[in-house]
């Protein structure tokens, strides 16, 4: 049986916070296997719980009602069907949770799932779930590839599933990236129409660092005299205990999320005045408050770009006129590592993540890493070296046009790629071969192969 993998599909509810792109596309390339029975793994943020206004709870009733909103929009409900035609084929499908659908790992919510294939009982059971406690260890072929969504690895998105499976779920917190998505990212898009938010999704330090420079104004709606407090610390560069508190924490005992964000804050090379500034917008009723726009435009200019540039180190190319290939495959030196770790710990010729939004390939020490990349739109960014008035001149388009309404599109522009990994048992022989491909004009373009030998 072949494997098809998709990661960060983010089927939405038919809100106003929905992100999913493709959905004429998805039904298409999962009817496309239904020739053939075919294995489907949905890695991790298939669904997403988090856009809309509920309070941030594990409580059953309201997970339940969030996810039949979701299975039953007009966004998602051909891909869930078409997904049912799979399994109908003969065909089977695993769904592991993600950090944007930790609640999938309840099983009230995957019965909700299930009903929305259209499906007899016996066929929609051919649909399994995972949590991410272990990876998925699959063998294709012969060939051994390991699956994973990837939060594991990122402490702002790590998921607790100790209490969050227990049986006294009021013992589960939700990780920090869940709490900046409800706290700060929708009403940011509620009160403030800035869309594009939602396109710098996972990176957590690089979300608050653009709404900083874009509106520093519209983070008043975490504020607290305790948070500006913290920020103002960091931003001074003090040697203190840092923390930004999304919500209240003991500022002596930071999480690691925090400390990464004071880091991330510390790092940019504010002076005085532009601290100064972009606190009198915070906070005005500081007794410091103060007019300088000079100096608020360079604090915000130089947030932006901070905030952007982490979210470019993810999508490298995502910048100037290079077309539709503006993605670069090759990972990084960390996604590299973590992959040759999983590798070597489960003895597999293959890794597959997803998490990061960004599609890689990567061939090297006889073994082959995939990122599945995501199923949302994602934003153009201008060079990495531009000039600062072309950086402002973005800056200002976004501010003019937050909700990236199309026909106003110029510098801050939307694209999507949708990329899948398909691996195929060979015919002839042993082994499998594995592929990063799009979906494009109804079929798959491939966008790396590799040969996987059968196991020893």
């Amino acid at each position: 049986m072949r494997t098809l993998i998709l990661s960060d599909l983010h089927l939405g509810n038919g809100g106003p916070y929905d992100i999913f792109a493709g959905a004429a596309e998805l039904p298409a390339l999962l009817d496309s296997f239904t020739r053939t029975p075919t294995h489907v793994v949905f890695n991790g943020d298939s669904f997403d719980f988090l856009l809309n206004d509920d309070p941030l709870a594990v409580d059953s009733k309201q997970t339940v009602a969030q996810a039949r909103a979701l299975v039953g929009s007009a966004q998602t409900a051909p891909s869930l069907q078409a997904l049912g035609r799979v399994l109908a084929a003969g065909g089977r499908a695993t769904m592991v949770v993600g950090n944007h659908d930790l609640e999938l790992a309840l099983p009230e919510v995957q019965a909700v799932v299930r009903a929305a294939l259209g499906q007899p009982a016996a066929v929609a059971s051919r649909l399994v779930f995972r949590d991410g406690t272990e990876p998925l260890l699959l063998e294709v072929g012969g060939a051994r590839v390991l699956v994973t969504h990837g939060e594991h690895n990122d402490v702002a998105n790590r998921i607790d599933y100790g209490s969050l499976l227990s049986t006294d779920r009021t013992r589960f917190q939700y990780p920090p990236g869940s709490v900046l998505v409800k706290n700060l990212l929708n009403p940011l898009k509620h009160q403030h129409r800035m869309r594009y938010m939602d396109l710098l999704k996972p990176d957590f330090q690089g979300a608050v660092m653009v709404a900083l420079g874009v509106k520093p104004d519209a983070l008043k709606v975490l504020m607290t005299s305790g948070t500006l407090t913290l920020i103002r610390r960091m931003l001074e560069n003090q040697d203190l205990p840092p923390a930004f508190a999304i919500e209240p924490r003991d500022a002596n005992t930071p999480s690691e999320a925090d400390e990464q964000l004071a880091r991330t804050l510390a790092e940019v090379d504010l002076d005085d005045e532009e601290v100064e500034a972009l606190m009198s917008v915070l906070d005005p009723q500081s007794l410091n408050s103060f007019d300088n726009p000079d100096a608020l435009g360079r604090a915000r200019l130089k947030l932006c770009k901070a905030g952007f540039a982490l979210y470019a180190r993810l999508h490298r190319k995502v910048a100037g006129t290079t077309g539709t290939e503006y993605f670069s495959l090759e990972p990084a030196k960390d996604e590299l590592a973590e992959s040759e770790r999983l590798g070597r710990k489960f003895s597999h010729q293959a890794v597959v993540m997803g998490h990061t939004h960004a599609a890689r390939w990567h061939q090297g020490n006889g073994r082959v890493y995939a990122n599945t990349g995501t199923w949302i739109s994602l934003l153009r960014l201008p060079a990495p070296d531009a000039p600062d008035a072309e950086w402002g001149d973005y800056l200002q388009e976004l501010q003019g046009n937050p909700s990236l309404e199309p026909t106003r599109q110029k510098l801050a522009r939307v694209e999507h790629r949708f990329t899948c990994v398909e691996v195929s048992p060979k015919t002839s022989a042993p082994g499998a071969t594995l592929r990063l491909a799009q979906w494009k004009d109804q079929g798959l373009q491939t966008l790396g192969s590799a040969e996987l030998p059968a196991g020893s």
